[in-house]
C-alpha cells in the first residue's frame, strides 16, 4: 500500500486494537470476529484514503463509530488534522478514551449531542470522509455542510459504489457538488472491491 509505519505507529495501532477489543465487549462498535478481521477489513480499509489527502489537511470523519477510518488515518498521517464527529453517546466515550490512551494530538472526538453542537465546524474541513454512515446521498446532504468551498467529501463504498454514483449524480449537483474521482481499490489480502468516490464542493 506504499505506507511504511515506525515502531511508535505499530504500537499505537496495537494499543487501538486493545481497545477496541476490550470495549466491544460491552457496546456494539464492531461484528468483526477476531483480531485479524479487524486489521484487513478496518485497519487495512482506513488505510486507502492517504494517498488522497495532502500534506496537514484537515478532515472530519462523519460518523466516526468505532474510529474508521479517522483513527488509522491520525496513527499513520500525523500530519492530518483530524475530528471526529460521532452521534452514538457510548461510542463517543469510546473514542475519547482511545484518544486519551494513544496520545494522539491534532484530534479530536465530537458528540453531536454535546451542548455547543457543531455549528462551529461548518464550512470548516477540507475533507469530509465517511465510511459507513450510509446512503450516498445521505453522507452528501449530512457532509456537504462542513466542507470549505473546494473541499472534498470522500465516500468509501463497496463494489456497488459506481453504481450508486450514477444513480446519485443528478441530485449530487443540486446540491452542489461535482464528481473529483473515482477510484476502484482491492483490500490486500482478501481482494474485496472497494470504491473511493471523491466529490468536490463548487
Amino acid at each position: 500500500m506504499g505506507i511504511s509505519l515506525t515502531h511508535d505507529q505499530r504500537k499505537a495501532f496495537e494499543l487501538f486494537l486493545k481497545e477496541l477489543n476490550q470495549w466491544r465487549k460491552k457496546i456494539n462498535l464492531t461484528s468483526r470476529k477476531d483480531d485479524r478481521e479487524i486489521i484487513l477489513k478496518d485497519f487495512l480499509d482506513s488505510l486507502t484514503l492517504p494517498k488522497h489527502l495532502p500534506q496537514g489537511t484537515f478532515i472530519m470523519d462523519l460518523g466516526s463509530g468505532a474510529g474508521f477510518p479517522g483513527i488509522p488515518l491520525k496513527i499513520a498521517r500525523p500530519d492530518l488534522r483530524v475530528v471526529l464527529l460521532e452521534g452514538t453517546r457510548k461510542k463517543f466515550f469510546f473514542l475519547r478514551e482511545v484518544l486519551r490512551i494513544l496520545r494522539l494530538s491534532g484530534v479530536e472526538a465530537r458528540w453531536t449531542g454535546e451542548d455547543r453542537g457543531v455549528a462551529d465546524l461548518f464550512a470548516s474541513f477540507d475533507f469530509v470522509v465517511s465510511r459507513a454512515f450510509g446512503s450516498l446521498l445521505a453522507f452528501s446532504s449530512e457532509g456537504v455542510s462542513f466542507l470549505k468551498e473546494g473541499g472534498i467529501l470522500l465516500a468509501m463504498k463497496g463494489k456497488r459504489g459506481p453504481e450508486e454514483l450514477e444513480e446519485s449524480l443528478a441530485s449530487l449537483k443540486d446540491m452542489g457538488l461535482e464528481l473529483n474521482f473515482l477510484e476502484a481499490v482491492q483490500l490486500p489480502y482478501l481482494r474485496h472491491e472497494r470504491s473511493l468516490i471523491g466529490l468536490k464542493k463548487k
